[in-house]
């Protein structure tokens, strides 16, 4: 009994981690970068 809950617990742990993670690297804006690059490329490419 007391190892199962300790596995429970561990598991807990991991998830919960992970799920913060992803939620913490999510945060912020993720469409810049890639909108910038876009930008530039057309840029480069119909320039001349």
């Amino acid at each position: 009994m007391r190892m199962k809950l300790t596995l429970l617990a561990f598991a807990y742990l991991v998830v919960s981690g992970l799920l913060l993670a992803t939620t913490y690297k999510s945060a912020g804006p993720i469409t810049t970068p890639k909108t910038d690059r876009v930008a530039a490329f057309q840029m480069e490419r119909f320039a001349g």
